[in-house]
């Protein structure tokens, strides 16, 4: 059963079909988690999380062709709420997605669970995105970061770095605007 029919049976409460779910993405969602959370216990809590989640908001999935990246994105945050809540002294320390390490671990986790028609290429251009982020002024990345990979308000994030929502948002746009000129410039030299 492929993607978009598990969706869809999953919409109609088919239990059966979630297991189907489950049992495709279940490397994807604890890899994932335990690298970030550095035990298979925890790991394996998030998972659990992870899934009920998912059982009860799969239909705000608006693209099939998207499931493999949302499943990530949930599994990244419930991994950095389970760290907050474990240890904040820690969780501050590595919800910064910053090292080349981990970026290369992220992106083989969606690259190893998705289609393999996923090209050579679009691996390179996620890499690519992670070093630019990497090499933001430190503000601009943690707003951009609590912002775009934590799903943070601007509210929130004004919160957490002590600062004005004009300040905040004005970091946001500049780290947007200095990627942009950063993966042009990359991208241009490529061609």
């Amino acid at each position: 059963m492929d993607d978009k029919q598990l969706i869809k049976e999953i919409g109609r409460n088919n239990d059966d079909a979630f297991c189907l779910l489950i049992k495709k993405y279940e490397k994807l969602v604890f890899n994932t988690s335990y690298k970030l959370l550095q035990n298979s216990s925890d790991a394996e809590d998030v998972c659990q999380e992870v899934f009920l989640k998912v059982y009860h908001s799969i239909h705000q999935l608006r693209n099939e062709d998207d499931l493999a990246p949302w499943l990530f994105r949930i599994t990244y945050n419930k991994s950095i709420s389970f760290l907050r809540k474990k240890n904040p002294a820690k969780a501050t320390g590595s919800n910064n997605i910053d090292s080349e390490s981990n970026m290369s671990f992220l992106n083989r986790s969606l690259v190893e669970n998705q289609n393999p028609e996923l090209t050579l290429e679009q691996k390179e251009s996620s890499e690519q995105l992670f070093k630019a982020i990497d090499k933001l002024p430190e503000s601009q990345k943690k707003a951009l970061l609590l912002h775009k990979f934590e799903n943070h308000s601007h509210k929130e994030i004004c919160e957490m770095m002590n600062l004005s929502k004009a300040s905040v948002e004005s970091l946001i746009y500049r780290a947007k605007t200095n990627l942009r000129k950063s993966l042009l410039n990359y991208f241009n030299n490529q061609s």
